[in-house]
């Protein structure tokens, strides 16, 4: 396939899902899509020497650069209609929720809330915030963003780390009749049965050791519960690390609570090791956020290349066959990339299997 049919094929599959979103705003979504799919890096000069569009290369970058700041580009518009074919085809019985922070060097953070599926994260929703941590407001705002989306049968598990440990998100998370699965601090005071209460970290745990504890109440501002505990310290950490849930804490809770760990995958293709997104001197809010949206749609495609890839039996063309070194997305890049020089077939679309 062309570079000029790839583009046309994403052309035409957005104009299908943004059906609110104006002719120009897909058509700029699909050439930077297509930009991202074989570029290097999401740095602006780049892509615009990969845009399909006659003119200058500072003229392409400002015509980015008005695409990104143009206050219709929105997750809403450009993004969610995907997220809405994405669990139009879920097929499993979880969706696991995935809310993690990453920091654009020490100028951004995102705040990412993503799906686990086959080992790692899809984006969903974001917001940049000032660098440093994330509220409880913040966190619930993305929550409540995609809860319209999710499949009405499914089991909501959220998952994340003590940075989302708030009360407010648990209860949320209860009010919508979700699981959810998130880190403690060592300081929070909990209290079992008639016992006083003490901080986690008096919970007696030696390296290489887990314990699990059932139906406590959390913090004495909230007296929230019952919750239950991990506590857990691997033997290559400092110090245990705690987690509460809502069902019961045991070794089967334990390991499907490693799926918080799936979102940095995602993270590691956005930043060093695909996207360049810390490079890319793109400061603006607004603008990024935007930027995320072509991002999140050339991740959508590059997975779906990917797993098609795999399905085709056509991964020994990137990897020998005792060898299962590259991930789907960066199977899907390369994939995509080679494409073109050997005339390959190339899916284009957004349907990812779950």
């Amino acid at each position: 396939m062309s570079y000029k049919q790839v583009y046309r094929q994403l052309f035409i599959e957005l104009r299908k899902k943004l059906t609110d979103a104006s002719l120009a705003q897909v058509r700029n979504q699909a050439l930077l899509t297509q930009a991202l799919g074989y570029s290097s890096n999401c740095h602006l000069a780049t892509l615009a020497t990969l845009l399909l569009v006659p003119g200058q290369r500072e003229n392409l970058v400002q015509r980015i650069r008005r695409w990104l700041a143009n206050p219709a580009t929105t997750q809403q518009r450009c993004y969610m209609p995907l997220v809405n074919q994405l669990f139009a085809q879920w097929s499993r019985v979880e969706v696991g929720l995935v809310l993690d922070r990453t920091d654009i060097e020490d100028q951004r953070s995102i705040l990412m809330l993503a799906v686990a599926a086959q080992h790692r994260a899809l984006p969903l929703a974001w917001r940049i915030l000032p660098f440093g941590a994330t509220g409880a407001e913040s966190q619930i705002a993305l929550l409540k963003q995609v809860r319209p989306y999710l499949p009405q049968q499914a089991r909501i598990t959220l998952y994340g780390d003590s940075e989302f440990r708030a009360v407010k998100v648990q209860r949320y998370c209860r009010t919508q009749r979700w699981h959810w699965h998130l880190g403690l601090n060592s300081d929070i005071l909990f209290r079992q049965g008639d016992e006083g209460w003490r901080p986690l970290q008096a919970i007696t745990v030696t390296r290489g050791q887990r314990r699990y504890v059932q139906k406590v109440l959390l913090t004495k501002e909230h007296v929230f519960g019952p919750v239950n505990l991990i506590a857990d310290w691997t033997r290559n950490t400092d110090t245990p690390r705690y987690f509460a849930l809502d069902q019961r804490a045991d070794r089967h809770s334990w390991r499907r609570g490693r799926k918080r760990f799936w979102i940095e995958p995602l993270f590691r293709d956005w930043k060093s090791y695909g996207f360049d997104l810390e490079k890319n001197k793109l400061v603006h809010a607004r603008r990024l956020e935007a930027l995320l949206i072509a991002l999140a749609t050339a991740t959508l495609w590059m997975i779906h290349v990917g797993q098609w890839v795999i399905k085709t039996d056509r991964r020994v063309l990137l990897e020998a066959r005792h060898k299962h070194d590259y991930s789907i997305f960066r199977l899907g890049r390369d994939y995509t990339l080679r494409s073109q020089f050997m005339n390959w077939p190339l899916p284009v679309g957004f349907t990812v299997s779950g």
